[in-house]
């Protein structure tokens, strides 16, 4: 059956997503005054819903903005955002609605569970975080849906004013999904997440030390970044790979390397797929097999003295080398960076040696040396403001001849969203 547009709400990425829940809890927390709009505090709290394949990072996501903000805008304020996560498919049936304890009066209190914002003892500000929406049972979800309303409430229970509840559940084409009807969809702002590994993951993988090998692997292959395997006529689940497990990896990895006993790569496919899953893990070990063919050498490309790629260079070493040339980079523009946001002509040489000696690839391979272009441009910020400065062509002229050379492809792929344009 097709899912293509099932809950009638357009296509959306995760930075979308988080960008409008900042916003919210910018306005919620006083950092920009909601009235200074001519908004209402019910109009800035209207229940959002997130829907995407699992292990995604929704839950990290979430977290990880009200970190930021507590952290940057709201230290010293007196101000914090608390969070509070419910899984609605593990809730028992009636448990939202307060637990009933007999009091020493004989009298009977409905006792909420700790996971729902308490007055008393949580801060005045804060996300409560639905997750599961799409796979709980009705009776399960039903009680929850109290929150979403306009009461805000369920029996006795109110929630604290300043909280605002997101839901997140899978999408219509995971095989767990079940039907969410017009009246529950309409109570939220709806966010259907069309996953992409360049856009959602691979900043987010380069700048917090996700393993080299895997970043490569995904950018050689993106459609590995998340792909559920189970299907509709499985009796039980099936391991799969999405950023949750790739990230649960690379921490093996580096765990293993800890303690003196790095993986081998001949059995880096058993080892992967106790985490990602059989096949996943297997295309890992075939794609890692490819680094004994590696001969260039990323310091001679960053120093403009490596020979340039042979036309038919493998796309595994491709990618290899990319990466490598990568990690070296940011390692450089780091003691390079003295925070003012201006880099030396020595780190805007290197720069425009790594473009240079990728952009040799373009007669042979136009994608790859787009996918490379992008890759440096996207791994890091500092990279990407080099770039673009208004010098840098001074330094790399090739890349503006690339770009004026291969403008139409650059602005298509831009509208297919594969791709922003370079410089």
């Amino acid at each position: 059956m097709a899912t293509d547009n099932m809950l009638n709400v357009p296509k959306t990425n995760m930075s979308a997503f988080y960008d409008d829940l900042e916003a919210r809890l910018a306005l919620l927390t006083g950092i920009v005054p909601m009235e200074d709009l001519g908004l209402t505090l019910e109009q800035v709290r209207k229940p959002m819903l997130v829907i995407g394949l699992p292990g995604i990072g929704k839950t990290a996501g979430i977290m990880s903005i009200i970190k930021n903000l507590n952290e940057t805008k709201l230290r010293g304020t007196g101000r914090e955002l608390g969070f509070k996560k419910i899984l609605l498919g593990q809730t028992v049936v009636g448990s939202m609605s307060g637990i009933p304890v007999v009091m020493p009066d004989g009298s009977v209190k409905r006792v909420q569970v700790p996971d729902l914002p308490d007055p008393n003892r949580d801060p005045e500000y804060g996300v409560l975080f639905l997750d599961e929406l799409t796979t709980a049972d009705e009776a399960q979800v039903q009680p929850a849906l109290g929150l979403c309303d306009d009461s805000r409430n369920i029996g006795e229970y109110t929630l604290p004013p300043h909280w605002l509840v997101v839901s997140a559940g899978n999408g219509p084409d995971c095989t767990n999904f079940l039907r969410l009807d017009d009246m529950t969809i309409s109570r939220f702002v709806v966010y259907d997440i069309a996953y992409d590994f360049t856009r959602d993951w691979r900043p987010y993988a380069n700048a917090n030390g996700i393993e080299d090998d895997i970043i490569a692997f995904l950018n050689f292959d993106p459609s590995m970044c998340v792909r559920v395997e189970s299907t509709e006529n499985d009796t039980s689940g099936r391991l799969f790979p999405c950023p949750r497990t790739w990230e649960r990896l690379s921490n093996e990895l580096k765990i293993r390397r800890a303690v003196g006993k790095p993986v081998p790569q001949a059995q880096m496919g058993e080892f992967a797929g106790r985490i990602v899953g059989l096949n996943a893990g297997r295309a890992f070990q075939s794609f890692t097999a490819y680094h004994e063919k590696v001969t260039y050498d990323p310091k001679k490309i960053i120093e403009g003295t490596e020979e340039p790629p042979k036309p038919d260079m493998e796309k595994q070493v491709y990618f290899i080398v990319l990466q490598n040339c990568m990690k070296l980079l940011k390692i450089r523009i780091d003691q390079d960076d003295d925070g003012s946001g201006n880099f030396s002509s020595e780190i805007k040489t290197c720069v425009a040696n790594v473009i240079r000696w990728f952009l040799h690839m373009e007669p042979v391979d136009l994608e790859s040396t787009y996918s490379a272009l992008l890759s440096l441009r996207g791994g890091d910020a500092r990279i990407k403001q080099i770039v673009q400065g208004a010098d840098f062509d001074d330094f790399c002229p090739e890349l503006t001849d690339f770009t004026e050379r291969n403008w139409e492809n650059l602005i298509e792929a831009k509208e297919l969203g594969a791709f922003d344009t370079i410089g």
